[in-house]
C-alpha cells in the first residue's frame, strides 16, 4: 500500500497499491529497467522501501526464483542428491519420477551439478523449488537458458501448481500458457489487465490507437 522505492535520488516506484489474491497466476511485465525485479523483491520482503507498507497474508509460504538461482546449487552434489536435500516425507519416494518430468532420466540423476549445462541447472533449481512447501512463487525470468521442451515442462508444472504465482518474463507464449492477469510496471506506476499476455498486448495496441486519435483530434 502506497509503496515508493528510490535508489539514492533515482525514484524507481512511486505510490503503488497492489493486492495479490490466493491462487492468482500473474505476469509482471514492462520494459527493461522499469522496476519489475525491484517490485518483485519488495513483494518478497528483502528490498527496503522508503514509503508505504507491505503485509504478507496469513500462512503464506513464499519461494523466490531469481535469474541467477542456478548459481546457488552445490557443484559437489549430484542431481538426485540435490533434490533429496530439500525433499521431505513421502515425496522422497517420487524423486526419480519428478526428475523425469524435468527431463532428468536414467543415469542423468547421478550427474554431478558441476557438469550440468546452464539449462540443466535451471531445470534442477526449478524442480527443487517446486518440492518445497510453499504456496506463493515469485519467478524472475524462469525461462532463461531453457529450451522449448524444458519450457513446456515448466509451464505444465506451474499450471498444476495450486498456490499463487507471480512471473516476470518477456516470453509471451510462456505467460499465455499460465497467467490470467498482467501487471504492467511503467513510469514508476503499475496498471492491471485482467487477461493473459495476448489480451494485454491487444489492449496496449488499442490504447496506442486511442492516444494517436486523440492527438490528431487536438490538432484538428
Amino acid at each position: 500500500k502506497n509503496v515508493s522505492k528510490s535508489y539514492g535520488e533515482n525514484l524507481v516506484l512511486s505510490g503503488l497499491d497492489m493486492e495479490l489474491e490466493r491462487g492468482e497466476k500473474i505476469g509482471l511485465v514492462g520494459v527493461n529497467r522499469a522496476g519489475k525485479s525491484t517490485l518483485a523483491r519488495i513483494i518478497r520482503g528483502n528490498e527496503e522501501i522508503q514509503k508505504g507498507t507491505r503485509k504478507l497474508g496469513f500462512q503464506v509460504e513464499l519461494e523466490y526464483y531469481s535469474q541467477h538461482q542456478a548459481d546457488s546449487l552445490d557443484p559437489g552434489n549430484n542431481v538426485l542428491g540435490t533434490m533429496d536435500n530439500v525433499a521431505n516425507g513421502e515425496v522422497r519416494k517420487q524423486l526419480r519420477t519428478i526428475l523425469g518430468s524435468f527431463l532428468f532420466r536414467g543415469d542423468d540423476v547421478f550427474k554431478s551439478v558441476s557438469v550440468l549445462s546452464g539449462g540443466e541447472k535451471s531445470r534442477l533449481a526449478l524442480a527443487t523449488m517446486l518440492l518445497k512447501s510453499s504456496n506463493f512463487l515469485i519467478l524472475d525470468e524462469p525461462t532463461n537458458h531453457l529450451d522449448m521442451n524444458s519450457k513446456h515442462v515448466l509451464m505444465e508444472a506451474l499450471r498444476n501448481y495450486t498456490g499463487t504465482i507471480l512471473i516476470i518474463s518477456h516470453d509471451r507464449e510462456f505467460l499465455d500458457g499460465i497467467v490470467t492477469k498482467i501487471i504492467e510496471v511503467k513510469d514508476k506506476k503499475i496498471k492491471t489487465y485482467l487477461g493473459n499476455c495476448s489480451y494485454y498486448l491487444a489492449k496496449k495496441e488499442e490504447e496506442k490507437k486511442g492516444e494517436l486519435s486523440a492527438r490528431l483530434n487536438r490538432k484538428d
